[in-house]
């Protein structure tokens, strides 16, 4: 609905440009065919400028921010379910409003242009077609005025003489001849899209108005005269304009048309003023332009790092190295398969195997960084490995990962609220650890399960090669998340943080949705109504195959 509505207020504002333009170098002057292609050009322009926007690239750097939105392991599988459907809105809201007023005009004017269109084609039917020197004509009793429609001329031979039909018949040919009712045809469908707009409107009286100087040019060029023809004219003043969609004899008749067919025709120099729709152009370009954004790899980021500072990558090259046997587990005791284990400062890294067990070459005065997913970062110093048991050049290790974050289990919860949500941006996932390099391998040389799983639990993964995809990306989540946030806070009035993990199933559906941080009960239930809006996802896969995987999202709401 929001996309709809951002289109429909820029290509206004397109619109409503082009036309100034138009109105205050180009309307008086006699280079109709020239105005004929501006008017529609400027249309075309107008529409399409805001469905392909131009892009600016903006380079983001990673973020090693441990608040972002990431994966964790099965940990949290017993925490109690909260079921994001109890809050979704029953409620009707501003934009429904608007969007049901826009709708019911759109569907007035496309009714209005139909129902003209039908009338038209009976008239067809009922009175037949004949030729009259070449042009298809329809003599009818309903419309005094001739006009003509697509390539048919409708006249009522009661309201004409004879002699009069030359320079009838000559003004609705140059009409046909020139296809302007294709022009007419363009203008009538936008108008059903961009009814609110006056613009629009503006628009397509210029366009006919401009019709009708290149139908008088083509009469007088013919050799009749301009003074009959300016009599004939005259004699359907009193007239009225029959239908939107045809090309009327007598429409945008007043001085101005008449002292148009003798005006002093505009100098070719003159023509420079079509290039004030340059600077029109150029500014809905800028207007509509949307930032690219661009993630730098973290190999990138280290490597600019580097040059710009020597000291933020070491160089261990030439040193003496020492063996570091460890050993991961959690706070219960059990191993920590698939632990990350890296050199600090450098890009040598390994993973723990079945066992939790690691083995790796660490060089003179570096520390280690092991890392798990849900659980607290640990530096292990080179004081503090080389302090450990040692046997050779062989340094044995024990390692406790606590969990990162403390869990709660309240997160039930009663009442009825609106959908929505608000606050900071949040930063890029920050970059995975470095691949280990061929020589760093697990102790044992097996790779590592991605999880352990119970019996009957579905697998969910944590760590997986194809992670899932939010509809249009990473910016258009947090898009997402931004202006959900902000509706939160403002209809329900909630302040506070709190943290939310679900999971995104097989199916790319969000799941399993329950609060493990908050602080208080208004900001778990903003976030709970935050994750249960969400639209599916693409789900993410292991192995080629469409997989479960575990999030947990931190909101504030402001």
């Amino acid at each position: 609905m929001e996309s709809l509505f951002t289109f429909l207020v820029n290509a206004s504002a397109g619109i409503s440009l082009f036309y100034i333009v138009y109105w205050i170098f180009l309307r008086n002057e006699t280079f109709y065919n020239a105005n004929r292609w501006f008017l529609f050009m400027a249309l075309i322009s107008a529409v399409l400028l805001p469905l392909f926007p131009l892009k600016y690239q903006v380079i983001i750097e990673p973020e090693n921010d441990a608040a972002v939105l990431k994966t964790i392991s099965d940990t949290f599988k017993h925490i109690p379910v909260v079921s994001g459907t109890e809050y979704e809105s029953q409620g009707f809201n501003w934009q429904q409003g608007v969007l049901l007023v826009y709708l019911t005009g759109a569907s007035i004017f496309l009714l209005r242009l139909l129902t003209q269109t039908f009338i038209l084609i009976h008239l067809i039917i009922k009175y037949r077609i004949k030729s009259l020197d070449g042009i298809r004509i329809v003599e009818n009793e309903k419309y005094g005025l001739p006009f003509s429609f697509f390539n048919v001329v409708f006249i009522n031979p009661k309201f004409h003489k004879q002699e009069n039909l030359p320079e009838i018949l000559a003004h609705e040919k140059v009409h046909i001849r020139e296809n302007h009712w294709f022009d007419l045809l363009f203008i009538e469908l936008l108008t059903v899209i961009f009814w609110f707009n006056p613009f629009i409107w503006f628009f397509e009286r210029s366009m006919k108005q401009n019709h009708e100087y290149l139908a008088d040019k083509g009469v007088i060029s013919m050799g009749h005269s301009v003074a009959r023809y300016q009599a004939l004219l005259l004699n359907q003043l009193m007239g009225m304009q029959i239908i939107g969609i045809t090309n009327n004899l007598n429409f945008a008749l007043n001085t101005n048309r008449l002292k148009m067919m003798t005006k002093t025709k505009t100098s070719a120099l003159g023509r420079v003023k079509l290039l004030w729709a340059l600077p029109a152009v150029a500014l809905l370009l800028f207007a509509f332009a949307e930032p690219d954004y661009k993630v730098l790899s973290a190999q990138k980021v280290l490597s600019a790092q580097n040059d710009e500072n020597p000291k933020t990558m070491v160089d261990f090259s030439g040193q003496k190295e020492i063996t570091v046997r460890g050993i991961v587990l959690d706070e219960k005791g059990d191993p920590l398969p698939g632990t990350s284990v890296v050199i600090k400062g450098g890009t040598r890294g390994t993973v723990c195997d079945m066992d939790g067990t690691f083995k790796l070459d660490v060089p003179e005065n570096a520390s280690i960084v092991l890392s798990f997913v849900g659980k607290k970062t640990v530096v292990d110093s080179y004081e503090e490995i080389t302090s450990g048991n040692q046997k050779g050049d062989t340094f044995s290790r024990k390692y406790t990962m606590k969990d990162a974050i403390e869990m709660i289990s309240n997160s039930s919860y009663d009442g009825d609220f609106k959908t929505s949500y608000e606050g900071e941006l949040l930063p890029p996932p920050p970059p995975p650890p470095p691949p280990p390099t061929k020589e760093a391998v697990p102790a044992n040389g097996k790779t590592p399960p991605p999880s352990r799983v119970m019996p009957g639990d579905e697998e969910v993964f944590y760590i997986i090669e194809v992670m899932p995809h939010f509809p249009g990306g990473y910016y258009a989540r947090q898009d997402y998340i931004l202006k959900m946030q902000q509706k939160i806070a403002q209809a329900e009035g909630i302040k506070g943080k709190a943290k939310v993990f679900f999971t995104v199933n097989a199916k790319g559906k969000v799941t399993d949705i329950k609060i493990v941080e908050k602080d208080n009960d208004g900001a778990a239930k903003g976030a709970v109504m935050l994750v249960s809006g969400m639209p599916d996802w693409t789900p993410g896969k292991q192995r080629g195959k469409a997989v479960p995987v575990k999030y947990l999202l931190p909101v504030v709401f402001k």
